[in-house]
């Protein structure tokens, strides 16, 4: 048998296997992979936000507000870049956050990262069009409850107003920074600020001392010191109170697993991944495609939201053959095994661990 490479999990870490799960564990792996892959939030046409006089009546400080709000707020990655986003609901067994669309253009599913450190997918369900900065707002939802909501101001923000930004600038994961309101344009639609606001800061919280969102950090001018800007609340209200109808496009889709084929690219769907430290399966965007080798094998190649590869070769003895590419020039072998389920397969690695990808019915070598 040939040998094997083993994919790094998406992220920073090199990708390492949960021991063995026993039947049962295994069992629960792949009824919950099967509830990501049939299951889809519902429309909601109202979301029960938390309400304005939830805010603080106190001036807070930077210290105080990023204490309670970043428990709210999330890192966004989709595999094309980074972005964040806030909480904004918790509602019929889903949680809801807000994002810019800019941020989540071109994806289905995204993969957040919370301040303490754990992750989920989640996925887009409303998305404005993007075409102006008004409507460059979109709607994820996330299955349980998870993080804390922020409340909407319900007051226009005012000049001279002091604010705080809470986001990933530059991969900077859950930075903050202040400053005031410099203006507000567009009939109290958008403020200009002179917090910074920088690649990865897009669709995190504008927040007063209050603890109230006042925006929605969405873009800032090049060639230009302080001239930052951000979707008012009062347009992220209208959004949320018309969902769907305030989306320019369809609510996504259940992400659909991939369909082995001839270079078929099965799109975008979610994979469980189970981290060695971690008592609790990941659910993380990833996209399956196949192909043949010169010598005419089958083999499937798994791209995970980072940029970071699998490439998987299966053979009828139940073995298979595992490469991994960690996206940085980085890469390693494995020889693991397999078997086929209702839910797609379960690939179970040397060193007794359990992946599981929706929906493959793979070619045998």
């Amino acid at each position: 048998m040939p040998s094997a490479h083993i994919p790094s999990h998406p992220g920073t870490k090199p990708l390492r296997w949960r021991p063995a799960l026993g039947a049962t564990g295994l069992a629960l792996l792949l009824t919950s992979c099967a509830m990501v892959r049939s299951g889809e939030p519902a429309r909601t046409p109202k979301l029960a936000m938390a309400p304005a006089g939830s805010c603080s009546a106190r001036n807070l400080s930077a210290e105080q507000v990023f204490s309670t709000a970043s428990k709210g707020v999330a890192v966004v990655s989709t595999g094309e870049g980074l972005g964040s986003a806030f909480v904004v609901a918790h509602q019929g067994g889903q949680t809801y956050l807000i994002t810019n669309t800019h941020v989540v253009r071109g994806s289905d599913t995204v993969r957040l990262k919370w301040v303490d450190g754990s992750s989920d997918a989640a996925q887009v369900v409303a998305r404005g069009s993007g075409d102006t900065p008004t409507s460059d707002l979109a709607l994820l939802a996330v299955a349980g409850s998870r993080g804390t909501p922020l409340a909407m101001g319900d007051h226009p923000a005012a000049v001279g107003q002091e604010v705080f930004v809470i986001g990933a600038p530059k991969g900077l994961e859950f930075s903050l920074s202040r400053g005031v309101v410099s203006s507000v344009r567009e009939k109290d639609r958008i403020l200009q600020i002179d917090a910074a606001v920088n690649p990865g800061n897009s669709g995190g919280p504008v927040l007063d001392r209050g603890n109230c969102v006042a925006g929605v950090a969405t873009f800032k001018l090049n060639d230009s010191e302080g001239l930052n800007f951000a979707i008012s609340a009062s347009v992220v209200r209208d959004f949320l109170a018309n969902l769907p109808a305030a989306a320019a496009g369809e609510q996504a889709a259940a992400p659909r697993p991939p369909e082995a084929g001839a270079n078929a690219d099965g799109g975008e769907t979610l994979c469980l991944f189970k981290r060695p430290e971690s008592a609790d399966p990941e659910q993380i965007p990833c996209r399956l495609s196949d192909a043949q080798t010169p010598d005419g094998q089958t083999i499937y190649q798994l791209a995970w939201a980072d940029g970071s590869r699998n490439t998987y070769a299966f053979f009828g003895n139940g073995l298979v053959a595992i490469q991994a590419d960690d996206g940085a020039g980085g890469n390693r072998t494995d020889q693991g095994s397999f078997r086929r389920t209702d839910a797609g397969v379960a690939v179970r690695s040397s060193s007794d661990a359990v992946a599981v990808i929706p929906g493959l019915d793979p070619v045998l070598n």
